[in-house]
């Protein structure tokens, strides 16, 4: 609207008369066009832009002034930040060890660990609560190439079911997993000279919520203030993601700063809406004609037990009567048409040359004529 003068409450004028929405105020992208949106963007002393820091760093504040700092002063045992907020929170990063609280949180030792000197690890977390209630244990990871965590159900590796086997291709968002019983185990393993930096985890009794947290419900879970609005369901139910300021009413947010968002109808459905895809990310369910992976998230349902895997975790082929590939139901039906093809042409070759062969006997069948009209032609007539 590059005419319009006046703008919503909730929308801010652009230089060049153009209307955006607030929120997408000083964040880093240019969305009037003219960049007046990123004009005049002050930091507040109190909330450093996260956005600022690269990878391996954090943002504090050091003398009232927002900083950056690296990983490696994070939990080192010295304050740098203003009230020594960079040792704040810390997990325990030694390799293994038995827990028994209701809640709790442990790291893997390279977590905070420069790159340098990696020696090769195998490392066990056992969590026994003494308790029957489930145990909910979510990761942050930041694991190498051939490094790998697997999570057991149970108080040891060896009689534990495996209930997840994580890589590196689960980096990028929080991974939750639930025991069937109050005992879970976890096992680190990470090769010489590793250039991930392992995992952070957080522990607790399903159920119960920390001081900090609120709870999700009657579905169970907890999520943090830092979690409510930012486009991840923590929450089954998405409690944590409703009536958020950015939406109206029965609408969830997509992640990140696109100020978009979804009804609850295009959740899950395997059709991404948000730029990020987090509608189609934790999905704890999928809508109708949708099947529900080991990893949460949303395939079609036509796509299972057709002999490709389609879920990272390849759960959609698990349990299959019969296995037909996709490709030879695909070969199959290209086949079947090209025949169907062919058949079409033969037939309509084999009815081209009936009717010229038809027409043809017709032509020589008037032009051959009788004896006796022979004879009359010469100037001879039979009396």
């Amino acid at each position: 609207r590059l005419t319009q003068s006046s703008c919503k409450p909730d929308e801010f004028l652009c230089g060049n008369g153009k209307c955006i929405l607030s929120t997408w105020r000083c964040n880093d992208m240019d969305e009037c066009g003219d960049n007046s949106d990123e004009h005049d963007c002050q930091l507040s002393p109190t909330m450093p832009h996260t956005s600022q820091c690269s990878a391996r760093t954090f943002h504090c504040l050091v003398s009232d002034v927002p900083q950056c700092l690296s990983m490696k002063v994070r939990c080192d045992g010295s304050m740098d930040c203003d009230q020594g907020t960079d040792e704040e929170n810390c997990p325990d990063t030694s390799c293994g060890k038995r827990m028994g609280n209701f809640y709790g949180s442990f790291a893997s030792p390279d977590y905070f660990r420069s790159q340098q000197d990696r020696a090769q690890s195998d490392c066990v977390w056992v969590v026994d609560t003494q308790d029957s209630r489930h145990i909910v244990l979510q990761l942050n990871l930041q694991l190498g190439y051939n490094d790998k965590v697997h999570v057991y159900d149970g108080a040891s590796k060896q009689q534990g079911r495996l209930l997840q086997a994580l890589s590196f291709r689960n980096n990028r968002h929080t991974v939750t997993i639930e025991s069937s019983q109050g005992q879970i185990t976890v096992f680190y393993h990470t090769d010489p000279g590793s250039t991930g930096h392992g995992f952070n985890a957080t522990y607790q009794v399903k159920g119960y919520c920390l001081p900090q947290e609120h709870p999700c419900g009657n579905d169970g879970g907890c999520f943090a203030d830092t979690q409510r609005c930012d486009g991840w369901w923590h929450c089954p139910n998405g409690k944590d993601e409703e009536n958020c300021a950015a939406c109206q009413k029965d609408e969830y947010p997509c992640g990140g700063t696109s100020g978009m968002c979804y009804p609850l109808a295009d959740r899950c459905n395997n059709q991404k809406n948000c730029p990020d895809g987090s509608d189609e990310k934790n999905c704890f369910s999928c809508q109708p004609g949708n099947f529900h992976c080991g990893t949460k998230i949303c395939i079609f349902e036509q796509w299972r037990c057709d002999g490709q895997e389609d879920c990272q975790d390849g759960s959609d082929e698990q349990n299959c009567l019969v296995v037909v590939p996709r490709k030879v139901i695909t070969a199959a039906l290209i086949g079947s048409l090209i025949c169907g093809l062919l058949l079409v042409i033969a037939l309509g070759c084999a009815f081209k040359l009936y009717s010229l062969r038809t027409r043809e006997y017709r032509y020589h069948s008037q032009s051959c004529t009788s004896p006796s009209q022979s004879h009359t032609l010469l100037g001879f007539s039979k009396k």
